[in-house]
């Protein structure tokens, strides 16, 4: 059995002042009225398991309203004979404070990449940018799903972003006089050394990816083909000579115009663009494939089952595909639904499933 969420405390995360949270294998249902707490569960599940939030990227906002620290602590269950303490603190200011068994974390993409023995998937309904968003969106889904299996990719990703934003800098003194072109050099090795590691990661999870995302189209959506399309800005084979031949137009605008940062992949139903083309319903569904593609990969990868996080998910979809998620879900080792109405579960689901109820940052 892969590793599963035992217990949860919260202290002063989001509106949760002091919370305790049991949990179980297999499916269990979060419910409560609207804005009771219950997205901010599973972000708090999230931001233990990895050390960050999905939903935001400034960590100041996950405090609750008054308090000068947070801290998100989980028992976690390793293959059904050991448990495992995890604890992260964060106050703004200082690092954060990330500890396994009592014993602080290497670095936060180790922690990150399964450090603290599990995994996670999760769905908000606000990642639909995923697939009706900008490139940056799908650009940092990918990313994201990549560094949680690779504390070198996170590294690099970061250093490559870091990279280009020095480049930038220079590109836009080299324009206005300030610096000889001359200088450029040194940051172009550094940015094709970092850009072509981002690359290679991409190359190639985007092929299994795909194919795991036709699977899970198939699955929710019927017999529509199905592809995610990579697209570059420069070829992994002619990437710096595309960078070497771009610096003129990139002097001029002040800004790097060919690398990973300027990539997207194409999310396609039947060759069609859901991005541009799709309905709110498809485009849903498109992401709900992507979230079930990752947790695929995720499996394949490393051999064990992440923690799904799905929020809100059964709201929106007719009764045929919410009783194909129910058991997506039942089957699956441990996920966290929430929800603002049971019916949309068979009762005899919810008779032997865990409920955990959730009212103005309480846990009933």
């Amino acid at each position: 059995m892969s590793a599963y969420l035992r217990a949860l405390r919260l202290v002063n995360f989001r509106n949760y002042v002091d919370a305790t949270v049991l949990l179980a294998p297999g499916l269990n249902v979060v419910v409560g009225a609207n804005a009771q707490g219950k997205t901010n569960l599973l972000e708090a599940i999230s931001f233990a398991a990895t050390g960050s939030t999905p939903r935001t990227p400034n960590d100041p906002e996950i405090i609750l309203w008054g308090a000068d620290f947070t801290r998100a602590e989980m028992r976690v269950s390793m293959n059904g004979d050991e448990e495992r303490k995890i604890a992260v603190g964060y106050a703004p200011g200082q690092k954060k404070r990330l500890t396994i068994d009592g014993v602080p974390a290497s670095s936060l993409a180790a922690y990150a990449a399964g450090g603290a023995g599990v995994r996670v998937v999760t769905f908000f309904p606000d990642d639909l940018r995923v697939v009706k968003g900008a490139p940056s969106d799908r650009r940092e889904f990918l990313d994201s799903l990549l560094a949680s299996l690779k504390p070198t990719y996170a590294r690099a990703a970061a250093e490559y972003a870091r990279a280009v934003q020095q480049r930038n800098q220079l590109l836009r003194r080299i324009r206005d006089g300030l610096s000889s072109e001359k200088t450029l050099s040194t940051w172009d090795r550094k940015v094709v050394d970092l850009g072509t590691e981002v690359l290679r990661g991409r190359t190639a999870a985007i092929g299994p990816l795909g194919s795991l995302f036709e699977d899970a189209v198939s699955a929710l959506y019927g017999p529509e083909k199905a592809a995610l399309g990579y697209g570059y800005s420069a070829p992994l084979d002619g990437y710096a000579e595309a960078l070497r031949e771009a610096r003129g137009v990139d002097v001029e605008r002040g800004t790097t115009s060919v690398g990973p940062h300027r990539d997207d992949f194409a999310v396609l139903f039947g060759g069609v663009s859901m991005t541009t083309y799709g309905s709110q319903g498809q485009q849903r569904l498109a992401t709900l494939a992507l979230k079930f593609a990752a947790r695929e990969y995720l499996r394949g990868e490393t051999g064990q089952d992440p923690i799904l996080l799905f929020d809100d998910v059964m709201s929106e979809l007719d009764e045929e595909r919410r009783g194909y998620l129910t058991e997506y879900f039942l089957a699956s080792t441990q996920a966290v639904i929430s929800t603002t109405n049971l019916e949309y579960f068979d009762p005899e689901v919810i008779e032997r499933t865990p409920i955990v109820r959730i009212s103005g940052g309480s846990v009933l």
